[in-house]
């Protein structure tokens, strides 16, 4: 893996493949202005685990997009965040 994959939020590990990944979708989807919403994580959730993705690679990227939240959150580019891990992660 590439030196700058990862980076450092708010004292936490964050994949910026992830977030890549989470704006690429976003993009594809919502062409003219992607937003970034709880409405369009859980579409994107939806969509991984349409993708047959492994439960690990899903929770991995939600790890990833929940530390970006929080971190699009302290920048208050958002109102309040968007990821709820509770709520989120896939249990096995």
């Amino acid at each position: 893996m590439a030196k700058n994959d990862y980076t450092f939020s708010i004292g936490k590990l964050l994949s910026l493949n992830d977030v890549k990944g989470f704006q690429s979708y976003l993009q594809e989807k919502l062409k003219d202005t992607p937003v970034l919403s709880r409405f369009s994580f859980v579409r994107y959730k939806e969509h991984l685990i349409k993708e047959d993705y492994a439960v690990s690679t899903i929770n991995k990227k939600i790890n990833s997009l929940k530390v970006y939240s929080d971190f699009l959150t302290t920048k208050k580019a958002v109102n309040e965040p968007f990821i709820q891990l509770r709520k989120d992660r896939i249990k096995y």
